[in-house]
């Protein structure tokens, strides 16, 4: 997996293909995961990189989640994921950071990082609006 693919050199892009040539009885022997920003898709699209395109099985393209219950499905499964056994945010607190973060998952993340390296030196075990709605103006 190559994230952030998208601040990769062009050589790479051009080069890259004949890395990929090699296979054993027909069989490809890995798969190659760009991971990047929409620009990467588009870097993909241009003619220079025709043969590393034309070897790109599927594309994805990861809408927003702005459904309340989906972002808050995710939020709450990223939290578990981490270790956090009890609700961290509340209903107001999970909104303000939805609308904020615009659904993008990533955008969210870092919106929490910041508020909870807020909340930490006042010991809660909970994060309120309050550092949150700091961290989105700060961020």
């Amino acid at each position: 997996i190559i994230d952030e693919a998208q601040n990769l050199p062009a050589e790479f892009f051009r080069d890259f293909p004949a890395f990929l040539n090699f296979a054993f009885d027909s069989r490809d022997l890995m798969s190659i995961w760009l991971v990047g920003h929409p620009s990467l898709a588009r870097t993909l699209d241009r003619a220079p990189y025709a043969a590393l395109a034309s070897r790109i099985q599927a594309r994805v393209q990861l809408k927003p989640i702005t459904e309340r219950e989906r972002f808050k499905a995710l939020i709450d499964h990223a939290l578990q994921s981490a270790g956090c056994s009890h609700t961290l945010l509340a209903d107001s607190g999970m909104e303000l950071l939805r609308q904020a973060s615009l659904g993008l998952p990533r955008h969210a993340g870092r919106i929490l990082k910041a508020a909870m390296q807020m909340a930490v030196p006042k010991g809660l075990n909970h994060l309120p609006d309050e550092p949150l709605q700091q961290a989105i103006v700060e961020l």
